[in-house]
């Protein structure tokens, strides 16, 4: 068996025994205590710097977002999608020439997936439509909460909401907590003859998403997540570009340090947010009445 790193993929994904009618359907296979006692999945955690305790998983980084534009990734792997992510993660800093190549970071999705699993998180249902009909299904799963933790040239430690960096033009407003869901990332089927599997996060290197994506590990469900161009970031309360920080994705709130003060929005955008609450709540009421009937 290749390292514990796919060794939950192998679990999850695995027929199960047959049984007769009479007979007891197998116990569930609890994939997160499987992991906890593998040695060498452990092993693997440490090669990406990851760690986990109940409820707490933290990876490392560096902030690579040059603001500007939409931002359609909180966190991802690749370099690729760069100029839309705010957090690369990694295995420490890059000492090669150049850009570096995805080989040299192959395996970190899928280590980060299992540690989740590992630390108690139940994935849900990734981002999906239906080909023929076109209906959309929203990504589901447990909340989960992401911050940033740096330190400052004096050593002091700073945690940030990530959420807090994020502006939705859909809402006019920065995004609210706790609009994070696992969803666990689809698995991509190469199709015929042979129809096998690849982790989709590991394929495309995605890990967190605002716009919403069938291969990320955690997705977005805030108003306009399944929207391009929904969200951009707000360049003035991110670290400089290159700052090491450790993301920390986590069941409960976790204390922060950065605590911003409102932004200051233009009249038109002051005017236009009035108008849409009053909008909602105009729609809320009417549909109440018929809801009642």
């Amino acid at each position: 068996m290749r390292p514990a790193l796919l060794l939950a993929m192998s679990l999850l994904f695995a027929p199960g025994p047959g049984f007769a009618q009479e007979e007891k359907p197998p116990e569930p296979v609890d994939v997160g205590k499987t992991l906890r006692e593998s040695k060498e999945f452990r092993k693997g955690l440490e090669k990406f710097k990851i760690t986990f305790e109940p409820g707490l998983v933290r990876a490392v980084g560096q902030i690579v977002y040059r603001g500007g534009g939409p931002c359609e990734y909180l966190i991802n792997v690749f370099p690729t999608k760069a100029h839309e992510t705010i957090v690369e993660l990694d295995d420490g800093p890059y000492k090669g020439d150049g850009r570096r190549r995805r080989e040299y970071i192959r395996g970190l999705a899928t280590a980060l997936n299992n540690a989740l699993l590992a630390a108690g998180f139940k994935k849900g249902r990734p981002f999906d439509w239906d080909r023929k009909t076109g209906e959309v299904f929203p990504p589901t799963g447990e909340t989960v909460r992401i911050y940033a933790e740096w330190k400052d040239a004096k050593g002091a430690l700073h945690r940030a909401r990530m959420a807090d960096w994020l502006w939705n033009y859909k809402t006019l407003d920065v995004m609210q907590p706790g609009k994070y869901v696992y969803t666990g990332s689809l698995m991509i089927d190469e199709g015929p003859p042979h129809h096998k599997k690849w982790f989709g996060a590991e394929v495309d290197g995605m890990l967190v998403a605002t716009l919403s994506t069938s291969t990320v590990l955690i997705d977005c469900v805030e108003e306009g997540a399944m929207e391009n161009g929904t969200y951009e970031a707000l360049a003035q309360r991110i670290p400089e570009i290159g700052t090491r920080v450790t993301v920390a994705f986590s069941k409960k709130p976790l204390e922060i340090t950065e605590k911003y003060p409102p932004l200051e929005l233009s009249k038109e955008i002051l005017e236009e947010r009035a108008r849409r609450k009053a909008a909602k709540a105009k729609a809320a009421a009417a549909k109440k009445p018929a809801e009642e009937k």
